[in-house]
């Protein structure tokens, strides 16, 4: 075990004047999704099954699960279309589905069902996940990995499995607890804890307010001013704090599109992990606007980060944890990187 953890150091901000002459950071740059820009082999694709969350977003997906079949088969691919009817039945379908050699699974929905088709892939007691290539048409609300990853709509994630480029992404196995057990899911996109997973408790109860929401679950979630005590052990080091939020990002953004680790990549091996300590309410109002402003927070005083390959939080009570903007269950959670674990189309 390490007896330092890998620390994250931004480089000096670049400080600017805006009105009345008040002071500002320039935002940080954003590094690359990949690390690697090279795609790693080409794939033709000849048949494809596509998993529908046809709740997803505005509950957009069967319209558009049918206009990627329609644009597949126009493109001489088989389609297979797969409608989901429950959550975690894209986890059933993705480990169940026969797989061969030119199939693809094509995820149509947002972070929480890519990952849970990711979840199910991984689980499959056959050697697909060393073959098959996944592929993402973004039909969530936020689609932060999909945005990350340059896929611009519908269209382009279509064009992507036709042209066939794979890269190789991490994914995070994270053990958690649900109902007295322990769950494995594995996440592409984040694991949060503290107040944002509160925030996005709050936000699930006004979902009509579409993106709106992760504000006002944001504002919420500090005006009640929860803090947590927790050890939180990095690659074996241990930090025990009073914490306000724990990110762990595998990817740069994270709900509503925020730029949560502006240094996170896909492919590093690693994910980053910002730490903001027990701070009042008023701090946290200013660091939730440096967040807002594309990732000014990096240089806020009471943040640090770090970059890891294994992670553990424990807490006193079962505390509520989020998993690609799906709020599944509890601590005590372990956090392990697997990297290059998964095949997708970019």
């Amino acid at each position: 075990m390490a007896n330092v953890p890998e620390r994250i150091i931004f480089d000096e901000p670049e400080v600017k004047k805006g009105l009345f002459g008040r002071k500002y950071f320039n935002p940080p740059k954003k590094a690359p999704h990949f690390s690697n820009l090279q795609f790693k082999e080409q794939y033709n694709v000849t048949k494809s099954h596509i998993i529908v969350n046809p709740y997803s977003g505005k509950k957009k997906g069967i319209i558009v699960g049918n206009f990627v079949k329609n644009e597949l088969l126009n493109s001489k691919i088989d389609v297979e279309l797969h409608v989901t009817d429950n959550p975690k039945h894209a986890i059933e379908i993705a480990r169940d589905i026969n797989l061969k050699e030119g199939d693809a699974i094509v995820t149509v929905g947002g972070d929480g069902t890519f990952c849970e088709v990711i979840s199910g892939f991984m689980d499959r007691d056959d050697d697909s996940v060393n073959k098959i290539p996944l592929a993402l048409i973004p039909a969530g609300t936020g689609n932060s990995q999909a945005n990350d990853m340059g896929i611009v709509d519908y269209m382009d994630a279509v064009e992507k499995i036709i042209k066939g480029r794979i890269r190789l992404i991490d994914v995070a196995k994270t053990n958690f607890v649900e109902k007295d057990k322990e769950v494995v899911r594995y996440s592409h996109n984040l694991v949060g804890w503290g107040l944002g997973v509160d925030s996005n408790i709050l936000a699930e109860k006004i979902r009509f307010l579409g993106p709106f929401r992760y504000d006002i679950g944001i504002l919420l979630s500090i005006l009640r001013g929860r803090v947590r005590k927790a050890k939180c052990f990095i690659d074996g080091h241990l930090i025990e704090s009073d914490f306000v939020l724990l990110l762990i990002q595998n990817t740069c953004t994270g709900g509503d599109r925020l730029r949560l680790a502006p240094n996170a990549q896909v492919d590093d091996g690693k994910m980053d992990l910002g730490i903001i300590y027990h701070i009042g309410r008023f701090k946290i109002f200013k660091l939730f606007n440096q967040l807002k402003a594309k990732g000014s927070h990096v240089w806020n005083p009471n943040v640090e980060f770090f970059r890891f390959k294994n992670l553990r939080i424990e807490t006193e009570e079962p505390t509520a944890i989020n998993i690609d903007g799906e709020n599944l269950g509890t601590t005590p959670l372990d956090i392990k990187v697997l990297p290059s674990a998964v095949k997708v189309f970019n």
